[in-house]
């Protein structure tokens, strides 16, 4: 490096003897290998405090690079002490020093973004593909910038090449891409977790698998749906899980004309009563929302503890006030359904 040989031209009658210069060089060798052994037995204290593992395995990644950072350093004194003149070995030796530091600072960087601030912080998963797309662009830029500064090449074309190459693979994974930044976007927000249900277009489907291209449902029929992450970051989506995963379900009944408001209400309460599985907190409500010459058309709310049971609920709940009903003398009615006939009920879920 440049501060190598600036302080020897400072501080040496130049060239030094090659015993004198060996010497020297074992010396600070030896002398960088304690610093080197001090520094890493107090990182790996402070990495066996932490709950995480990720420092433990930075610090075994590093040891091998550092030790030959200590021995390049030591020959590159030895070699400015010698006033070797060798222009290409001295370049080799400057180039692959600044690759280690390069790789050290690289490698940390990742481990502390994207493995443990996004991974374990935030619990974001970076996909292979991101992260070695990440670790190709950083390492061709180091090692273009190192090669470029210490040998004086105009490395603009190479870059250009590369602009031009990043563009071009760009334009291929269009879609790939946008559904790799839309599932990164659905990590981040977390608007879903695996194991809610949620709504999508019309698609009620519980979450099995939230990737980086897509999110896979498990339909009440058993089907897998996908969908692209891309899709799923313009859609209107309801999620059931959210804030809570009680969930409110409107049913909506239709009732012949001599039904009073308060029997009907009364078997409204008594079915919901008999259904367990129906919360008592927030309480059902029923609405009394329109009369035509055949029925009245009342909606009723109920409040289920898990959206999963839904239909089965649903169904327990309807049978149950269908039971009421007919206990309260409101029989059956095609009238109500407008086919022609006098009292009773029709039910439509919605």
């Amino acid at each position: 490096m440049d501060s190598i040989r600036a302080f020897v031209t400072a501080n040496f009658h130049l060239p030094v003897p090659w015993p004198v210069a060996v010497a020297i060089a074992v010396v600070v060798w030896v002398l960088l290998e304690l610093l080197y052994r001090v520094i890493f037995r107090q990182v790996e204290k402070i990495a066996g405090l932490t709950d995480t593992t990720l420092d433990d395995v930075l610090v075994r990644r590093m040891r091998l690079p550092a030790h030959v950072l200590v021995f390049l350093i030591s020959t590159h004194l030895f070699i400015a002490l010698r006033e070797v003149d060798n222009a290409t070995v001295s370049m080799v030796v400057t180039i692959t020093e600044l690759l280690l530091v390069a790789y050290l600072v690289i490698e940390a960087a990742e481990t502390a973004l994207l493995h443990y601030w996004l991974g374990e912080r935030k619990g974001i998963q970076v996909p292979n593909v991101v992260r070695h797309l990440i670790l190709v662009i950083a390492y061709t830029v180091a090692v273009l910038s190192i090669i470029g500064g210490v040998t004086g090449i105009n490395v603009a074309p190479l870059l250009a090449t590369s602009t031009v190459l990043t563009v071009v693979v760009g334009l291929a994974l269009q879609e790939t891409l946008g559904n790799l930044f839309a599932g990164l976007a659905i990590s981040m927000d977390r608007p879903f977790s695996e194991g809610d249900w949620i709504l999508v277009d019309g698609v009620e489907g519980n979450v099995v698998h939230v990737g980086w291209r897509a999110t896979h449902l498990l339909t009440f029929t058993k089907d897998i749906v996908v969908i692209p992450n891309s899709m799923l970051g313009k859609a209107r989506l309801q999620n059931f899980y959210l804030p809570s995963r009680i969930v409110g379900r409107n049913q909506e009944i239709l009732v012949a004309l001599h039904a009073a408001p308060a029997v009907v209400e009364a078997a409204v309460d008594a079915a919901v009563a008999a259904v367990e599985r129906i919360v008592a907190t927030p309480a059902h409500k029923t609405w009394f929302v329109q009369t035509t010459p055949l029925f009245h058309r009342y909606v009723i709310r109920i409040y289920l503890e898990d959206f999963a049971a839904h239909d089965d609920v649903e169904s327990d709940f309807m049978k149950a006030l269908f039971g009421e009903l007919l206990a309260r003398g409101i029989g059956l009615s095609a009238a109500a359904a407008g086919v022609g006939a006098d009292g009773g009920v029709a039910a439509v879920v919605r």
